[in-house]
């Protein structure tokens, strides 16, 4: 199902069973994955296109997301111009062991290039120091109290989010 909240800055692509029953998709075989199993397991192929390619693809992998091949994706409504990328990121969700399966269903789709990232990595990259965050601050400009706010902001969501390794994870925002 196609999940599309103009609020977001994202369009999701999550099963019903998720919207309607609150289906975790972060698992493997169906079993919710820790906090820790998630820092160690969990993964995105990045996909990179234009707004309109991205969202053809979606409508691609919603049977497959449905069917639990691919347990989720998520991409980009609009360019994100803090990062002066030229194309939009379209992330398809998995664990590690599932990253070869859920390939072949991209390439038999058409997506030629790879590109695999760890949540880890990127949370890494959102924390505060971190490539993804520091420059996000920059291309709003953001004075040094504005940028301490935001960085300490992310100190918490993550102390928070992460506190217990072997809580089922839920710290995934739609």
């Amino acid at each position: 199902m196609i999940i599309d909240r103009p609020e977001s800055h994202f369009i999701f692509v999550l099963s019903s069973d998720h919207v309607e029953y609150r289906y975790n998709y972060i698992n493997l075989r169906g079993e919710p994955l820790t906090n820790k199993q998630y820092l160690e397991h969990w993964g995105k192929w990045l996909v990179f296109g234009t707004r309109e390619e991205v969202e053809a693809l979606a409508k691609q992998l919603n049977p497959y997301v449905e069917e639990r091949r691919v347990p989720a994706v998520k991409y980009d409504r609009k360019l994100i111009t803090e990062f002066q990328l030229n194309r939009c990121v379209m992330c398809v969700y998995c664990h590690d062991q599932q990253r070869d399966e859920v390939w072949e269903i991209l390439a038999a789709l058409g997506v030629k290039d790879k590109a695999w990232m760890f949540e880890r990595e990127t949370l890494e990259k959102w924390m505060p120091g971190g490539v993804n965050l520091e420059k996000w601050i920059q291309g709003r400009n953001m004075d040094s109290d504005q940028a301490e706010r935001v960085r300490e902001g992310a100190r918490e969501r993550f102390r928070k989010m992460f506190a217990d390794d072997d809580a089922i994870f839920t710290g995934v925002d739609q």
